[in-house]
């Protein structure tokens, strides 16, 4: 059994984030409850018409496009299969508006 494996849902997010560069991370919308659940490891059946919105922000936000597009990419490939079977919705919140970062700070953080 690798390492992977054997680590708690929990715990191979903050591994994952920390890794990767997210200095905060938030569940927010209609579905920010099922996210800490998933991370706790429980089953969870979310709305089929909606998806888990989680922001992050950043340490350092590449400052070239393609660069900041490949982080996002990768951010999203290795955060995805964490929450399913729910659809994950990955915001990161400096590129968003101030109604966006202030719904994420009054969600659940992590």
């Amino acid at each position: 059994m690798n390492s992977k494996e054997s680590r708690a849902p929990r715990e191979e997010f903050l591994a994952f984030v920390q890794t990767n560069g997210v200095g905060l991370a938030y569940f927010l919308g209609s579905q920010k409850e099922l996210g800490p659940a998933r991370l706790r490891g429980e089953d969870v059946a979310g709305k089929p018409d909606s998806d888990l919105d989680l922001g992050v922000v950043l340490l350092e936000h590449p400052l070239n496009y393609w660069e900041g597009q490949k982080l996002r990419q990768r951010l999203e490939d290795g955060l995805a299969p964490l929450f399913a079977p729910l659809r994950l919705h990955l915001l990161l919140l400096e590129e968003e508006n101030a109604h966006v970062q202030y719904a994420a700070i009054r969600g659940i953080q992590v």
